[in-house]
């Protein structure tokens, strides 16, 4: 356990003892500020260092607040603290401690002359979903320094009450603190605080993105890569910061009648247990998160907010970090919520209240205009016909990640910014390799997480090593010399594929298309492909430039009592944007006689008002439980 005493921002630089990989004592680095730490060899091959904190303990009354500094250690902290976890709800349950904000660092050097490229894994988590153990030894072997960071999830990480208590995006300052930390002392790890690229997959790759918008991140990365999420996934940010925080309370037993009675009772010392028994009961089928990033208020004191401005607002406006970006999706991300459309009973509820499973950001001027959307919803993706699992999955994946990330690019390709390059890829590939990490539900092509085999596992997942196509072992190859090629140079070359990536634009929208069966890839793995998905770009758009809802804020609450039922009302949203920042860019579709827009916020995005609802843990049946993999 490590001393509470002299506790120093990490500000300053880390020193560490050259040191052989076959040497028989321990790797020391000793970083200023905290102390020194002791890591070991993985293999003879690298060295590591498992659970360093890059901030103190969040337990007590920082809980909901943004991270302290770094504790420092009286004497050698041995870093070989493996699989620490911050606090999060499994459906059933929890797991995660709230001390749990730790760097795992993997080097192939300690000579801080070495100045590696560095990469920074923000986990999503539908690794611990799957219950693998991801590996990074393919990067290590390409002369890269691998850290991985935790940060808080769930109501630990995004209550976001506009508050002393509560300011909200703790869990994203987290990150932020623990960029700081690396750009500090990595450089004594062999890494190069100059050459920092942000990785993250699903709900890490929302913060990855997010990160890339806010000013906070100014000068902590040089590159980032967001793999099936996005900051504009409609779970990516909350439309309703209060609206879960009071139903947490009153399920707690608590009446709320203010903002002011919320920040109290989150100031109090409740038990973590507590807290999420009942965010376990939370029923969610509108893919949305009931804690999730949020745009905070500018006016509190000593408080600097992470997000000011929507995800939306910002690229639009062009005011993102003018950095690199790589994004994109797999062929099936609806498998992301595979447990739930396997269940028949699940498929049944959806076919039969659709509304319910609209996203969250869409709005609606009346029941009619509500009526109408969904009428063309289900006959874009079911034809008429009752849900199918596949229809299910295919609609899922679209309005949580494709949608999203395709919108994306174009929004950043016609900004004041489209000088920094963005790379769009599609994975369709369906091997062996990947079998492991694809859900209840067997799809034909690659389902969510799939692509992740190729990247960061060099152990294969299935017994016999002989039996590992070649073609499998070919888009490994490939993938890890685009990905690392692209955290060295900013360009994410290939010399094993005859296909040169080129960037996504306005003017050329291209994306890489990562083939999907070893018959189309029998001759080339890969095409440059242009207009990605124009007729479903084109079906959304033409709803969005309608109902488009986005994230917005309230910091007050008032009870009204009309027939004895409670209703939470919300005011001050966040306000629309003015017309110079909502009017949308006209981005071509691939054919010149039918242009299409990005969508601006409707008007229907200021509705207020919610009906509030008692949380019974005996109203909800466990079938229903929806897996939270953001937050």
């Amino acid at each position: 356990m490590w001393s509470l005493f002299g506790i120093l921002c990490v500000t300053g630089f880390a020193l560490a003892l050259p040191l052989s990989k076959n040497s028989a004592t321990p790797p020391l680095v000793t970083i200023e500020g905290q102390g020194t730490v002791s890591g070991s060899v993985a293999d003879g091959e690298y060295f590591e260092f498992y659970g360093i904190p890059y901030a103190d303990s969040t337990a007590g009354s920082h809980r909901f607040k943004a991270p302290l500094p770094p504790p420092t250690f009286t004497e050698t902290f041995v870093a070989n603290r493996k699989g620490i976890k911050c606090v999060r709800p499994l459906g059933q349950g929890f797991e995660g401690t709230e001390d749990c904000l730790v760097a795992d660092v993997f080097t192939p050097t300690l000579d801080r002359e070495s100045k590696l490229p560095v990469v920074v894994w923000v986990k999503g988590r539908e690794f611990e979903a799957n219950e693998r153990e991801l590996s990074f030894e393919n990067f290590v072997s390409e002369d890269l320094v691998v850290v991985t960071l935790n940060f808080r999830e769930s109501i630990l990480g995004y209550l976001c009450l506009g508050t002393e208590t509560a300011p909200g995006n703790a869990g994203l300052k987290d990150i932020i603190a623990g960029l700081k930390w690396v750009k500090a002392n990595i450089e004594q790890f062999g890494g190069d605080p100059e050459a920092i690229t942000l990785i993250g997959h699903g709900s890490g790759a929302a913060a990855v993105d997010l990160i890339t918008l806010s000013p906070m991140a100014e000068g902590l990365i040089t590159r980032a890569i967001a793999q099936s999420g996005n900051a504009l996934s409609p779970w990516a940010v909350s439309r309703d910061n209060l609206k879960y925080a009071a139903q947490v309370a009153e399920a707690l037993g608590h009446t709320i009648e203010n903002i002011e009675d919320l920040s109290e009772l989150f100031s109090r010392e409740i038990s973590v247990s507590a807290l999420m028994g009942v965010i376990n009961e939370l029923d969610l089928t509108d893919n949305s998160f009931a804690f999730a990033p949020c745009v905070e208020r500018e006016d509190l004191d000593n408080e600097e907010p992470f997000l000011v401005k929507t995800p939306f607002e910002i690229i639009s406006q062009g005011e993102f970090l003018p950095i690199p970006l790589i994004t994109g999706f797999v062929d099936k991300e609806g498998t992301i919520r595979a447990e739930e459309i396997s269940d028949s009973a699940w498929l049944r509820r959806m076919d039969n209240s659709f509304e319910e499973f609209l996203q969250v950001d869409l709005a609606f001027e009346n029941d009619d205009d509500k009526t109408k959307v969904v009428e063309n919803i289900r006959q874009f993706y079911f034809d008429g016909q009752p849900i199918s699992q596949n229809a299910a999955l295919n609609y899922n994946g679209d309005t949580m990640i494709i949608v999203s990330a395709i919108r994306e690019a174009w929004l950043r390709s016609v900004s004041d910014q489209s000088t920094a390059p963005i790379y769009l890829y599609q994975f369709s590939y369906k091997g062996t390799l990947g079998e492991p990490l694809v859900g209840p539900i067997k799809v034909e092509s690659a389902a969510h997480s799939e692509e992740l085999a190729y990247l960061f596992y060099d152990v294969p997942l299935i017994t016999d090593t002989d039996e590992i196509p070649e073609m499998d072992l070919r888009i490994r190859d490939v993938m890890i010399e685009r990905w690392t090629n692209f955290v060295k140079t900013g360009n994410p070359t290939s010399r094993t594929s005859q296909t040169v990536w080129q960037p996504f634009t306005n003017e050329t929208p291209r994306y890489l298309h990562i083939l999907g069966t070893e018959e189309e890839a029998a001759t080339r793995l890969e095409s440059n492909s242009v207009d990605p998905h124009s007729d479903l770009k084109k079906f959304w758009d033409e709803i969005y430039a309608e109902h488009f809802l986005d994230a917005e804020n309230s910091w007050s609450v008032q009870v009204k009592d009309d027939d004895d039922n409670t209703e939470l009302v919300e005011e001050n949203p966040t306000a629309a944007p003015d017309d110079n920042a909502t009017d949308p860019p006209t981005t071509p579709s691939g054919d010149d006689d039918d242009p299409t827009t990005t969508p601006a916020p409707s008007s229907a995005s200021t509705a207020v008002g919610y009906t509030f609802l008692i949380i019974s843990a005996y109203a909800l049946l466990d079938k229903f439980h929806i897996i939270q993999l953001l937050l």
